[in-house]
């Protein structure tokens, strides 16, 4: 008598591809997932792989042996012009955005940093506070404050307003809420204060950062 084939093959066959076919689909949503997931943090974990190399993109009087440049080992400077746009640049993260004017936050849209209406300008000599977004552009973009918690006290930052640069160190931080408006009051001598959401991908608290004009 002749082998009958063994019918019930095909039907595994028929079960095991589709089954193979969902446990593959449901691997590959599981590392989309992951991804999503784990991608606002890639700009922290990239900073701490490889930092950027901090500049000052124009015009300086200062030296490259200056103790203030020595902190970030900033290179020799080309001697590039001026900006005739006003701008703020924090070498420490790699910023260099330009500074905004306009009623409302709305202003940040066009991407930059927002000058507050009715704060201080650098010539002055009074509280300019400027604020930007966090997470609207990331890293190694210039156009972000995602990092501004790197920034270190005693680290420069620079703002060019109207054809003059004007170099401000930073001398201290604070995390408030929202509704500490006295960040924004007039002080008696020249002061910088940025302020940006924290923590990151939140709009809970507000991170401070204040500035001493040194020249």
């Amino acid at each position: 008598m002749e082998p009958q084939p063994n019918k019930s093959t095909p039907a595994r066959s028929e079960t095991t591809h589709p089954g193979r076919l969902r446990r593959v689909f449901g691997l590959v949503l599981l590392i989309i997932g992951l991804g999503v997931a784990l991608y606002p943090l890639f700009p922290g974990i990239q900073y701490r792989i490889k930092r950027p190399t901090p500049t000052v993109p124009y015009i300086t009087n200062r030296t490259a042996n200056d103790p203030l440049f020595a902190t970030l080992g900033l290179p020799v400077l080309e001697n590039k012009p001026i900006p005739q746009d006003n701008r703020v640049v924090i070498p420490r993260i790699g910023v260099d955005m330009p500074i905004l004017e306009g009623a409302t936050e709305k202003v940040l849209d066009r991407g930059g940093m927002w000058h507050l209406p009715e704060t201080s300008t650098p010539d002055a000599n009074g509280n300019v506070v400027l604020s930007g977004h966090r997470w609207q552009y990331l890293p190694p973009s210039a156009m972000t404050l995602y990092n501004l918690d790197k920034v270190q006290d005693g680290d420069p930052v620079f703002i060019y307003w109207r054809g003059k640069e004007y170099t401000y160190t930073i001398t201290g931080r604070e995390t408030i809420n929202p509704d500490q408006v006295e960040i924004l009051a007039p002080t008696d001598g020249p002061r910088l204060t940025i302020f940006t959401c924290t923590p990151v991908y939140s709009t809970k608290y507000r991170l401070v950062l204040y500035g001493q004009l040194i020249t």
